[in-house]
């Protein structure tokens, strides 16, 4: 071989060397490459594993937490079940609702005073209104004041029904009278017990007045507005309000005037007793009131034996004056 050829073929040798030990020097470096990748990955898996074994073990501690927590609770409204309770009801209560406003109240009727009287010889006693509604006093003068029945003037031409009392007001004039009688024709076929108390009233405006029919029957010429009966004690009272037709008078000039009244009847033994108020129309409302409470205290008393003496049975001596 030539000196030539021999250089060559060692170049070519060491060229050879150096690209291999160069190839293998890449390699190693990229072998070392993968191990630091492979290495890193590894630790990032170790750190997510941690992580993760962590976050299980804070959610099983929560969870634990929880349900000791719950036990607790359930343990004591188990233990202290007032205190539950208590602590169930406060609850923040609603705001109450404001009232509503309150209607005003009506104003009171003032009570019109009275003036009592009594009558112990035909045990009965009444009360009569010294004032209107108003407050104007009413002057009454005592008309009549008969202690007996028979001697009391009647009120019809058949002597039947007898004024034992009247008071007058001449203003109007308004009228107070308590008048005594036996049971009127309209009422003596029928047993007191099946009285009605229109039936009652309409009889005994019948009997006290003086109008009469073809037959001579008495008519009434009031008209009863209504009518009804009250059982004080073991006497039947009947209660009514009735209208007729007046006269003329100062307060009321026409030819055609009307009076308003009430009345109430009471029966003793075969007699009745009626208490009547009477005024003309125009003046009725100022002393309605007046008129109701007196007709309301009218009452028939127990009598007095030595005092007492009794329509149609009086004897022939006066009563005793104690």
């Amino acid at each position: 071989m030539s000196m030539n050829a021999v250089a060559m073929n060692a170049r070519v040798s060491h060229a050879a060397g150096v690209a291999g030990n160069a190839t293998r020097g890449r390699s190693a470096a990229a072998a070392r490459q993968v191990a630091r990748g492979r290495a890193a990955t590894t630790a990032i898996r170790a750190v997510v594993g941690d992580d993760r074994d962590e976050a299980q073990t804070l959610a099983v501690s929560g969870r634990r937490a929880a349900l000791t927590n719950a036990a607790a609770v359930l343990a004591a409204a188990v233990a202290f079940p007032a205190i539950a309770d208590e602590e169930a009801v406060e609850a923040p209560a609603a705001a109450p609702s404001a009232a509503p406003a309150a209607a005003p109240a009506a104003p009171l009727k003032k009570a019109v005073p009275l003036t009592p009287v009594s009558q112990p010889t035909m045990a009965y006693e009444f009360s009569y209104p010294s004032e209107t509604r108003d407050g104007a006093p009413i002057r009454w003068a005592p008309s009549r004041q008969r202690d007996t029945y028979s001697s009391a003037e009647p009120m019809s031409p058949d002597a039947r029904q007898r004024i034992v009392y009247e008071l007058i007001s001449f203003k109007g004039p308004m009228t107070a009278t308590v008048t005594v009688g036996p049971a009127p024709p309209k009422l003596a076929e029928t047993k007191p017990e099946d009285w009605k108390p229109k039936q009652v009233a309409e009889a005994v405006l019948a009997d006290r007045a003086t109008g009469r029919i073809a037959t001579g029957q008495k008519v009434s010429l009031a008209e009863v507005e209504f009518a009804r009966e009250q059982v004080i004690g073991d006497t039947t009272y009947v209660y009514y309000e009735y209208i007729s037709q007046g006269s003329p008078n100062l307060a009321e000039r026409e030819s055609t005037t009307f009076r308003h009244s009430l009345g109430v009847s009471a029966r003793r033994g075969d007699y009745l007793y009626t208490y009547t108020m009477s005024a003309p129309e125009t003046l009725w409302d100022a002393n309605a009131d007046g008129f109701e409470a007196g007709i309301k205290s009218f009452r028939l008393v127990a009598p007095n034996k030595k005092k007492f003496r009794e329509p149609g049975n009086e004897g022939l001596l006066p009563p005793l004056p104690f």
